[in-house]
Formats: C-alpha cells, structure tokens, sequence
C-alpha cells in the first residue's frame, strides 16, 4: 500500500514507524524498499500498554504538529494504531483505517485488539473493510455507508509482490534446509505460532503440550514451532519444548520472505495469529485456529479455517484428523482467498484521490 500511495503522492505522503515490534519491522524496509520518513523509540523494556499508549500520544501529537498533515492513515489493531488516530482526532486530521470492521465483540478476545478497533472506528473519517462481513458490522454500528470500501486486505497485495519472489531466489530458512532441497521434501512439514496475549497463561502451556504430544505420535511428521519476540511467550515455549524432539523444532522469529517460504511448504497450520488467517489461502494451507473465536470469521464460512481453542485434547483431536484424513484435510482448501484478489492498495489509493480533504 505504501507503495501505491509513494507512487501516486510523492514526497506529501510521510511514512511514520514509532518504534512498536520494531523487531518485526526487521528486513521488512529492505525487501519491499520501504524507509519510514519519521521513526520514534517509543519502546522500553517492560513498558504496560498505559504508559505505551501515553508516549505515543504524546509523540505523534508532535509529529502532526510539525507535519501539519491533511489526512493520516492508520491499519490494523495495534496501540500505534489507535493512538496514531486519537491524536489525529484531537488534532482535527481526518482519519483513514485500513483493515476496518474486524469484531467479535468479546472485549478481551483479542486483547487489547478488539476495542482498539472499535475506538478507531469511531474516529475514522474513511474506513477501508476487508469484507463484506466488515461492512455489515460497520453499517449496524451506525457508520455512514458513503465512508465505507470494501477493497480486500493489503497483506493479500504484499504476498503477490513477495511469492514469485521468493520461489525464484529459493529463500527458506537455512535450518530447514533438508525440507527444501534435501532429503525431507516429502515428509509433512507443521507450522506452529503462538502469540496472544488471552493464551499467555493455561492456553498457551496446553498448545505447547499438545504439540509435543502430536510429535511424539507422529514421528514421521515434522513439527515447526516459530518462537515469539515476547519473552513471556518465548520462556514458556523454552521450558515446555526446549528439550523437544528431533521431529520438534523451534526456531527464532524469522524474516518475512522466510517465513512465507514456510508456510508455502508447509502441510497446515497451527496458530492463534489474526494476520495469517488471511494469508494461508492464498497458499492453499488449512488453519487450525488455537482461539475460540475470531475477528475474520470469513475464513471459518468459507471453511478454510477452523476453530479449535487452546485445549490439550480438541488441538489433538482435530491436527490429528487432518494428519490421518486426507478427505477431512481436502475439504479446508480452497480455490479463492476469501479475504480479497491482491488490489486493495490499488482501490485504497483510488479511494483517497476521489476523497475532497486531499484535494482542497
């Protein structure tokens, strides 16, 4: 999207990156040719989400001060993004919120995800939806149907611009190696993530437990266990896996083209990730969901992603049955991502150049 946008406004479009999972934000500049205009260090180590959320109010506050913008565009759910569109709002800066309309209405699933999303929405001047089921959600909360587009999600756009890419430079984790172009391209390869915050305590000790269990039955699949930047999560999955098995691997985060590489690979997936929901059709991969509910409900209609919460037994019970069932596992593929074809950029710039605040 940055790029649609770069190519259509110049120098008057100013890329801000604050600083929040800056580790993610790692290789990321370089491989889509991306460098923030403004960057702030607003990260400190154990910082709670109020004092995070005050430094950025307070930051971006200054930086709309001295930018004097016409229009600032926030996505997704994170508290960059919902302080980036409080302190526009308090500003007078009309607003633009690119994944919109996401809810489940249960105000601490995802946390704080959910209500960031509904306190944006209520700021937003232009909401760009994913869906039509985004829309629906929209409209019943009384948002004028006029501010609403449904154009798609931008992750889809990115993974068109990475995947040949990808696939042509043979980019895959050097550790997995043997899985690529090795000895182990035909054995069954499982992605795991875990990261939410709902899951920190029980849930995520009954996900790391159900996976060594499903290894341990399974030995002749191999189980791939992406570790998370939060040292919380990353020190449960260190004491419940860390001894692991040799079909039982974690790994460090991984770079973007990397990771994507795995999930191509990969024979399914297990995670409680919103972004990869949308970003496993595309290559053909089911999900197993470790939530009970979810903010993309598209993919459970369209059957492609399933929920099975972060109990012990129904995580064994249902990666079992795709493992064993090569009909249960034909029925969660899909011939069309149900979350959009690839162009949202493309509808999100013809949006804003028909939008009168950027052309007064």
């Amino acid at each position: 999207m940055i790029l649609q946008l770069k190519e259509v406004f110049g120098n008057e479009l100013r890329v801000i990156s604050t600083g929040q999972h800056r580790e993610m934000l790692l290789g990321l500049e370089d491989w889509f040719g991306i460098k923030p205009d403004i960057s702030l260090n607003i990260m400190k180590p154990g910082q709670s989400l109020g004092h995070l959320s005050g430094e950025l109010l307070i930051k971006l506050t200054d930086v709309y001060t001295d930018e004097n913008p016409d229009l600032v565009i926030v996505q997704g759910d994170t508290q960059t993004a919902l302080a980036g569109a409080q302190a526009a709002f308090f500003k007078g800066i009309k607003v633009a919120h690119v994944e919109a309309g996401l809810r489940t209405y249960k105000k601490l699933s995802p946390f704080p995800e959910e209500l960031n999303r509904q306190f944006i929405s209520k700021i937003a001047d232009l909401h760009f939806c994913p869906s039509e089921t985004s829309r629906k959600y929209l409209l019943e909360e009384k948002v004028d149907s006029a501010d609403i587009s449904v154009v798609g999600n931008t992750v889809l756009d990115a993974l068109a611009f990475s995947r040949e890419k990808i696939e042509k430079d043979r980019i895959f984790p050097i550790k997995l190696k043997p899985f690529f172009e090795g000895e182990k391209t035909g054995t069954k390869l499982i992605l795991v993530t875990s990261h939410r915050r709902e899951n920190l305590e029980s849930g995520l000790k009954q996900i790391c437990n159900s996976i060594l269990k499903l290894a341990q039955t399974n030995p002749d699949v191999q189980f791939v266990f992406l570790l998370h930047h939060n040292p919380d999560v990353k020190k449960t999955m260190m004491d419940l896996l860390g001894e692991g098995r040799e079909n039982l691997i974690l790994l460090p985060p991984l770079s973007y083209p990397e990771f994507l590489a795995v999930m191509n690979r990969c024979y399914f997936i297990l995670t409680d990730s919103g972004g990869l929901q949308e970003e496993a059709p595309s290559f053909g991969k089911p999900v197993l969901l470790l939530r009970s509910v979810t903010e993309r409900p598209e993919g459970v209609a369209a059957g492609c992603v399933k929920l099975v919460g972060a109990e012990y037994d129904s995580i064994i019970t249902e990666a079992q049955e795709l493992l064993d069932s090569f009909s249960s596992y034909q029925k969660m593929l899909v011939k069309e991502n149900p979350f959009g074809s690839g162009i949202a950029s493309k509808l999100i710039v013809e949006r804003l150049l028909n939008y009168s605040t950027l052309n007064d």
